[in-house]
C-alpha cells in the first residue's frame, strides 16, 4: 500500500469513529424515541433500509462525480506516455535512384558519352537521451553505382557506411532542458491526479455523512410533528367534550382547532423538506436517471452515538499540515515552479555542445584494371555488396571525429527577464503556500473548538427538552382539573416541540462537526 493510500485509509477509519453504533435509545416522553422515526408511508413505493455504511459504500461506487473524477489518473497516465515519447528514438529510410549521362569534353572523360546509374539505400536511428540532454544517433548508408565510363577500375561498385555520433551538451541543456522538465511536470501532475481523487472520495463520503443525517434529521422532524399534531387533536377533542357538557366557551374551541390546523401545516411542512432531503441525498447515490432508487422510499437505520471525545487540535493540526490534500496540491505545483525556474536558468548559458562521431566504410564489386589507357578490362579481384560489408566489420578504414560547437546570444536580455520572472514567481508560490498553511491552522482550530462547542449546546438542548417534557407534563394534569387553560397547555406543548427541534437539530450538529473535524485534517 502506498503512502497516499495509507493517509486516505486512516481518514476513512476516522470517518468510522463518527459511525453509528446504534439507537441511542434516548427516551424524550410521549411515546417518542430519537432514532426509532420512520417516513411516511407511500404504497406506490418499495421501502429500502440503509445503514450509514451502506450509503457511503454506494455512493463511492455509482455516484458519477466519482466516477468521473476516477478517470483523471488514466487520462493522466496517457499524458505521461505522451511525454515519454519525447525521448523514443526514430528511425527514418530513404531510397534514391539517379541515371546521369554527359557527352566528352575531354579524352579524359573516358569516352565520348558516358553513363552512370546510381541507387541509394540509407537507414538511421535517432534518440535523445533521458539522461544530461545528449543524443545519439546512428546511420548505415549503401549506394550501387554503375558506370560506363572507360577509365573505371569499378564499373559496378557497392559501397557502405556506418556511422555513430554522440552529442552532449556541456552547458546549456546539460542539467535540463523543456523535455525533461515536461516528463517530470507530467509526472507531478499525475500525483496531483492522485490526489485530487482521494479528495474527491473523501469528499463524497462526508456529504453523504451530512445528507444521511439531514434525512433522518427530516424524518425525525415528521415523527416530532405528527407528536404535537397528536397532542392538539387530544386537546381538540378534550375541549369538545367539554363545551358540550357546558365548562368551556366556543373561542377555547376555535382556539384548538386553529392549533390544529397549525400542527397539520406544519406536519405537511416537515414532510415537504423530507422529500426534498431524500432526493437531495438520492442524488448522491445514484448512477443515473434510470437508478430503481430514485423511486424507491429510504429507511435510514442508522443513528448516532454522542459520547463526547476531546478533540486533540494540536496533533490535528499537525496532521493536516502534513497530509492536506490542498496542501499537497500546492506543494506539487510549487516543485513544477521550481522546474520552470531551472528551465529559465538554463536558458540563460551559452550553448556549448561536445560532438563525438566515429564512421567507417567499405567498398565492394569486381576489381578490373585495364591494358593500357582505354584498354580491355581484365578481372583482378571479384567481389560484391558482402565484400564492403567486410571491410565495414574489420573496420579497415574508420574515420573519428571530435567538434566543440559553442554560441551565445550578446545580451540575451530575453533569458534573464523570464529567469528573473521565475524566480519572483517561484517566492510569490511560497508566500501563498504559508498563507494556505495558516488558514489550514485556523480552520482545523475551528473545527476543534466547534466540536467542543456544538456538544456543549447538545447538552444544553436535551436539558431544555427535558424541562419542557415537565413542564408540558404540568400544564397537561393542571388542564385535567380545570387550573390551566388552552392558551397555556398550547404554549407548554409548543415549547416541547421546540425545544425537540432543537435537540435534534444539536444532535446532528455535532454529529456532522466530528466528522468536519476528521475531514479538515486530510481534505482541503
Amino acid at each position: 500500500m502506498t503512502r497516499k493510500n495509507n493517509r486516505f485509509a486512516v481518514w476513512l477509519f476516522s470517518l468510522a469513529l463518527v459511525i453509528p453504533m446504534g439507537l441511542s435509545g434516548q427516551q424524550e416522553g410521549e411515546g417518542y424515541e430519537v432514532g426509532a422515526a420512520l417516513p411516511p408511508v407511500d404504497p406506490g413505493r418499495v421501502r429500502v433500509e440503509i445503514s450509514l455504511e451502506d450509503a457511503i459504500a454506494r455512493a463511492l461506487e455509482m455516484n458519477l462525480d466519482v466516477q468521473s473524477v476516477r478517470l483523471n489518473p488514466q487520462i493522466q497516465q496517457y499524458s505521461l506516455q505522451s511525454a515519454q515519447a519525447a525521448f523514443d528514438p526514430t528511425m527514418s529510410a530513404t531510397y534514391g535512384y539517379n541515371n546521369n549521362t554527359n557527352q566528352s569534353t575531354s579524352q579524359l572523360d573516358g569516352g565520348l558519352q558516358t553513363s552512370t546509374m546510381r541507387q541509394t539505400y540509407n537507414a538511421s536511428i535517432n534518440k535523445p537521451t533521458p539522461w544530461y540532454g545528449g543524443r545519439l544517433s546512428a546511420s548505415f548508408n549503401n549506394s550501387r553505382t554503375e558506370t560506363d565510363n572507360a577509365f573505371s577500375t569499378l564499373p559496378l561498385s557497392y559501397r557502405s557506411t556506418l556511422s555513430l555520433n554522440y552529442t552532449q551538451p556541456l552547458l546549456a541543456g546539460r542539467k535540463t532542458d523543456n523535455q525533461r522538465t515536461s516528463l517530470e511536470t507530467t509526472v507531478i501532475q499525475g500525483d496531483n491526479s492522485d490526489i485530487q481523487l482521494d479528495a474527491q472520495i473523501a469528499n463524497i463520503a462526508y456529504l453523504i455523512q451530512v445528507s444521511y443525517w439531514g434525512l433522518r434529521a427530516a424524518i425525525e422532524q415528521i415523527e416530532i410533528q405528527n407528536q404535537n399534531l397528536i397532542q392538539a387533536q387530544d386537546l381538540l377533542e378534550q375541549n369538545r367534550i367539554r363545551v358540550q357538557i357546558g365548562t368551556m366557551s366556543d373561542l377555547q374551541m376555535l382556539q384548538a382547532e386553529a392549533q390544529v390546523a397549525n400542527a397539520e401545516q406544519s406536519r405537511l411542512g416537515a414532510e415537504i423538506q423530507w422529500r426534498n432531503q431524500e432526493l437531495s441525498f438520492k442524488r448522491l447515490l445514484v448512477g443515473g436517471p434510470n437508478d430503481p432508487l430514485l423511486v424507491q422510499t429510504l429507511i435510514p437505520t442508522s443513528a448516532p452515538t454522542l459520547v463526547f471525545q476531546e478533540p486533540d487540535i494540536d496533533a490535528a493540526i499537525a496532521i493536516a499540515l502534513e497530509q492536506r490534500t490542498d496542501l499537497r496540491q500546492s506543494r506539487n505545483n510549487r516543485e513544477i515552479s521550481s522546474l520552470n525556474l531551472a528551465v529559465s536558468q538554463n536558458n540563460t548559458r551559452p550553448d556549448l555542445n561536445l560532438t563525438a562521431a566515429y564512421s567507417v566504410q567499405g567498398t565492394g564489386g569486381d576489381r578490373y584494371q585495364r591494358v593500357g589507357l582505354g584498354g580491355e578490362l581484365e578481372l583482378v579481384e571479384p567481389g560484391g555488396y558482402t565484400t564492403g560489408l567486410r571491410s565495414i566489420l574489420d573496420r579497415n578504414t574508420p574515420t573519428w571525429s571530435v567538434n566543440l560547437n559553442f554560441s551565445y546570444p550578446i545580451g540575451n536580455k530575453g533569458s534573464r527577464a523570464s529567469l528573473r520572472r521565475a524566480e519572483l514567481q517561484l517566492e510569490q508560490t511560497d508566500l501563498s503556500i504559508r498563507s494556505q498553511e495558516l488558514g489550514v491552522v485556523i480552520e482545523v482550530t475551528n473545527a476543534g473548538l466547534n466540536v467542543r462547542d456544538t456538544f456543549l449546546l447538545l447538552e444544553a438542548a436535551q436539558r431544555s427538552r427535558e424541562v419542557s417534557e415537565r413542564a408540558a407534563e404540568v400544564e397537561a394534569t393542571r388542564f385535567g382539573v380545570g387550573a390551566s387553560t388552552n392558551y397555556e397547555v398550547t404554549q407548554a406543548r409548543d415549547a416541547l416541540t421546540s425545544a425537540r427541534l432543537s435537540e435534534l437539530r444539536a444532535i446532528i450538529n455535532y454529529v456532522n462537526a466530528v466528522a468536519e473535524f476528521e475531514l479538515v485534517q486530510y481534505i482541503g
